[in-house]
């Protein structure tokens, strides 16, 4: 793929687009033109001298590690000489609308439970970087802005992500790592990072007790303003102490023996394996489940709703697909007209949020005068009508056939292309819901969105392989999964085999 394909296929406003920024990039939220999702777009400008921090490699890496609930894998990285700025490395993964771990730390307050499945998903995610390979992936740096959530079945399932100062490890005593530390955040950095020691495994097992501590508490155990050498003596004299800040007293156990546990300064003293972790977790009683919603009481009317709303087009922000690459989706909404179009003169009744109201106009009785216009009218058309067949009854009918307007024909082509992306988007949030039935039958109606949506429905059942078939809600759930696929693919083996062993049960 060409940069000019790739500006074809991925729109984008960089101004406004922008979902964060770090140190080694910045990640934007993107239109796929081609399939009408919405994905998460990496961008990178790529250091030859200094390879293994690039994009590329990051791909690279985490391509060996198999796929997993609690990766989030890219799916395609390319590199371009981008004309205006250099080498740039670009890398495409899927959107997750709730952001990363420290907006759900900052924002939402977590029930117990929720607080376990975040630390447990973390966990799981750990130890299966940890066992890729024969070496395994450490990860470096992890933090919660490292860490994407996704509402799945109505849990936080977290998922680990940029792996950019990942490297892989083939033992404690003869690491691979590069022993200094760079470019990590220190808050979450384990003692042997900020001194530039040797790493091992358990160095993300740290960074893991110091995001347990944020999870349960809000903050994290030891806040590094700066790195002077006079802060990270201060410090590192309260690590040694393990001197942890008053809202330690409120977690619960086990979770803050493991917190204690995992910020051991010596390596030796720590946990070594993710397993150890999650074996102490599964030694206390879990949580109790979060008591059930009140029952919603509707109110009875006689009267009908007839309001009407329509939501923003998910095509707002969608530009050319010509020009440079500030230029993606920079023009506005108000360039593209709605699929559907209903005039409404009651202006007054807009509303700005995340849709717009229409109450439907009462209707108006006509004056007089507006009867006598509209007879007028009809007597002039009759009069017309006479003439024409009676004086060009005889003649043959003359067609002109005009030229089409370019900008008709712009018009006719970007009409198809949102109504493909509108059946995208449909499609989408019948799969966020989940529906995954209604999702498969609505995909059907287009080829490219039929081999996303098997693909998608395919890797949701893996997901769904982790958790069995001993209960029936997961028996319930990885039915529906199937079914699904079976609408798009009635003789796919994985689906059928599964339903069977549903049947068995």
């Amino acid at each position: 793929m060409t940069y000019e394909q790739f500006k074809q296929r991925y729109r984008y406003d960089p101004s406004n687009d922008i979902l964060g920024e770090g140190a080694f990039g910045k990640v934007f939220r993107a239109v796929d033109t081609e399939s009408g999702s919405t994905v998460a777009i990496k961008v990178a400008p790529v250091n030859m001298s200094n390879e293994s921090h690039s994009l590329k490699h990051e791909f690279e890496t985490v391509g060996k590690v198999d796929p997993h609930l609690h990766i989030a894998l890219y799916d395609e990285c390319y590199r371009f000489s981008v004309e205006w700025a250099g080498l740039h490395d670009f890398a495409v993964l899927e959107y997750y609308p709730m952001g990363s771990l420290d907006k759900i730390i900052k924002n939402q307050k977590l029930t117990d439970t929720e607080k376990h499945d975040l630390a447990v998903g973390i966990l799981e995610g750990l130890r299966h970087l940890h066992n890729t390979g024969a070496q395994g992936v450490v990860h470096r740096d992890l933090k919660p802005r490292n860490v994407l959530i996704q509402k799945w079945r109505g849990k936080y399932v977290p998922k680990i992500t940029d792996f950019g100062l990942s490297k892989f490890s083939d033992s404690i005593s003869n690491s691979v790592i590069s022993q200094s530390f760079k470019g990590g955040t220190l808050n979450y950095a384990s003692p042997e990072q900020i001194k530039g020691e040797q790493i091992r495994r358990n160095t993300d097992l740290w960074s893991f007790g110091v995001i347990l501590h944020e999870i349960m508490t809000g903050e994290v155990p030891y806040k590094i303003d700066d790195s002077s050498e006079s802060t990270l003596r201060q410090v590192y004299e309260r690590m040694n102490k393990q001197t942890l800040p008053e809202s330690f007293k409120e977690v619960k156990e086990p979770y803050a023996s493991i917190i204690k546990k995992c910020l051991m300064v010596n390596p030796n003293q720590r946990y070594r394996t993710a397993e150890e972790i999650l074996q102490d977790i599964r030694k206390a009683p879990a949580p109790p489940p979060p008591p059930p919603p009140p029952p919603v009481v509707e109110e009875k009317s006689h009267l009908k709703d007839r309001t009407e709303i329509f939501e923003d087009s998910p095509f707002a922000g969608m530009g050319s697909s010509s020009g440079s690459f500030e230029s993606f989706g920079s023009s506005s909404s108000s360039d593209l007209k709605p699929l559907k179009e209903e005039s409404n003169p009651q202006k007054n009744d807009v509303k700005e949020g995340d849709g717009y109201v229409r109450s439907d106009p009462k209707p108006k009785k006509p004056s007089n005068n507006t009867t006598l216009l509209i007879l007028a009218g009809v007597a002039v058309l009759v009069i017309i009508s006479a003439s024409v067949i009676y004086f060009g009854g005889n003649k043959k009918e003359d067609v002109t056939f005009q030229k089409t307007d370019s900008t008709e024909l712009n018009a006719q082509k970007a009409v198809v292309t949102l109504d493909t992306v509108a059946l995208a988007h449909q499609a989408d949030s019948l799969f966020n819901i989940p529906d995954y039935q209604e999702y498969a039958r609505l995909s059907l109606k287009d080829p490219a969105l039929k081999q996303r949506a098997l693909t998608k429905l395919l890797n949701k059942a893996q997901e769904a392989d982790k958790f069995g078939l001993e209960y029936a809600e997961d028996r319930d759930y990885m039915s529906s999964v199937c079914r699904a696929i079976l609408i798009i693919d009635p003789k796919e083996p994985k689906a059928l085999s599964r339903l069977e062993k549903i049947a068995k049960y």
